[in-house]
């Protein structure tokens, strides 16, 4: 009997496994680091996907559709990204959240 392997692509025989366990990947997180400051009010006013409650969490949350994840950007210019099957879809998510809060429109 064959799965899917680690990376979605080689195929994973379960005899080859003493424990019949293979490990498979749920959840990417990737972190990106835009190099400016950001205003998170601002970002938060122009994006209809973002959510900005400083008094709960010093982020803006912002969540995209396709591909499923869920961004936290910081004032630093850090962001985090979550909730990607796999490496290119993590990928695609980091550019749209770029896009959706471009640095340049959003500086101090």
């Amino acid at each position: 009997m064959a799965e899917q392997g680690l990376d979605g692509s080689h195929p994973v025989v379960l005899s080859n496994h003493p424990s019949g366990i293979v490990p498979t990947l749920q959840n990417i997180v990737s972190t990106i680091n835009l190099d400016c400051k950001l205003d998170l009010k601002a970002i938060a006013l122009q994006a209809r996907n973002a959510e900005y409650n400083p008094k709960r969490f010093a982020a803006v949350i912002m969540q995209i559709r396709e591909p499923k994840t869920t961004a936290l950007i910081f004032a630093s210019g850090k962001m985090v990204c979550t909730g990607a099957k796999n490496e290119q879809q993590s990928k695609l998510a980091a550019r749209k959240d770029d896009t959706l809060a471009p640095p340049t429109t959003s500086l101090l």
